[in-house]
């Protein structure tokens, strides 16, 4: 609601209780300012301030800009008392009692906008002031200025939906239009550079074929001397080779055999520790221990040994993925 301040006693005032001060308590012409806005009103010209700005309008800054979802109630409440304004001051026909009525009106900002709930409002806030006959005769005209001021929206904003679509049309024929003319100069291009490179003389090809026959040839001359030069290596080198292989072989044989892994030991001995462990992971500490002793073996062979020995060690209880120590 719109509040105003006296410019004679300083108090502030709303909207329906400034005609009330002005008859009782400040005995003066009217003049007024509004709180949020700061204009200055004389006589009745605050009859027409009926709504100002808002807090986020005031502080938001010159470039605020308010969102299209934002008080849609009271949008449509403002669009109601400019329509009982405009029906005050544009209707030529308005006899005495309806244009008295509109005044006394026309004060108020919570107007209903069904006419049930706008009887009851006359009723409570006026009494038995205005016949009811003139009241119903206004808010037929008020009623007929709403549907003409909504239908002619409607038309305003079917005319603007169909130039955006019109505009969007004449853009999107553009941007085809535009593409096709890249698509051909591509494409000139392209039939250019290949005019260009068969127009090569032949003189040239034939010179480029002569030194490509030369450079094979003389390719497969070092490749035949590289080819003989390494066989006979190969024979000189080839019998130490096999000696230190074969003693490599025999070296990781008694290795094996003089330091075997213990399955059963390593095994229990994870699980007195732990007590309780997932077969995962229990899999994984042995199978690391047995790697770290014969890094040469592999992943797969020692998966499939943990499995076999798991099931050979007594005092072990296998259930839910989870081995359990039963007996020591």
């Amino acid at each position: 609601m719109v509040v105003f301040t006296c410019n004679h006693c300083g108090d502030s005032l709303q909207k329906p209780k400034v005609a009330k001060h002005y008859q009782f308590a400040c005995r003066k012409g009217i003049f007024l300012t509004c709180v949020d806005c700061h204009k200055d009103f004389y006589e009745d010209e605050y009859t027409a301030h009926t709504k100002c700005i808002t807090e986020n309008q005031r502080y938001g800054g010159k470039d605020y800009v308010e969102k299209p979802s934002c008080n849609k109630g009271e949008r449509k409440q403002q669009a109601w008392l400019e329509i009982v304004q405009n029906v005050l001051t544009n209707t030529p026909n308005l006899s005495g009692p309806e244009r008295n009525f509109l005044n006394s009106i026309s004060k108020h900002e919570n107007l209903p906008r069904k006419k049930p709930k706008f009887l009851n409002f006359i009723r409570s806030a006026f009494g038995n002031r205005f016949n009811m006959a003139v009241v119903d005769s206004t808010w037929t005209k008020m009623e007929n200025a709403f549907k003409e001021a909504t239908a002619e929206k409607t038309v305003t904003s079917q005319q603007n939906n169909g130039a955006q679509i019109r505009e969007d049309k004449q853009d999107k024929v553009e941007n085809s239009k535009d593409k096709d003319n890249k698509k051909e100069k591509k494409e000139n291009k392209i039939l250019a550079t290949e005019n260009d490179n068969t127009e090569l003389p032949q003189i040239s090809n034939e010179v480029e074929s002569e030194n490509v026959n030369e450079v094979e040839k003389e390719s497969k001359k070092k490749n035949k001397s590289k080819k003989r030069v390494l066989e006979d290596n190969d024979n000189e080198n080839s019998e130490p080779l096999k000696k230190k292989k074969l003693e490599k072989e025999a070296e990781n044989i008694s290795v094996n055999e003089n330091n075997k892994f213990s399955w059963k030991n390593s095994i229990l001995e994870i699980l007195t520790a732990k007590g309780e462990i997932t077969k995962k992971k229990l899999k994984k500490k042995v199978i690391a221990l047995y790697l770290e002793q014969f890094p040469d073996a592999t992943s797969e062979s020692a998966d499939s040994k943990f499995e076999k020995k798991l099931c050979k060690v007594s005092g072990v209880l296998i259930a839910d993925k989870k081995v359990t120590l039963t007996k020591v």
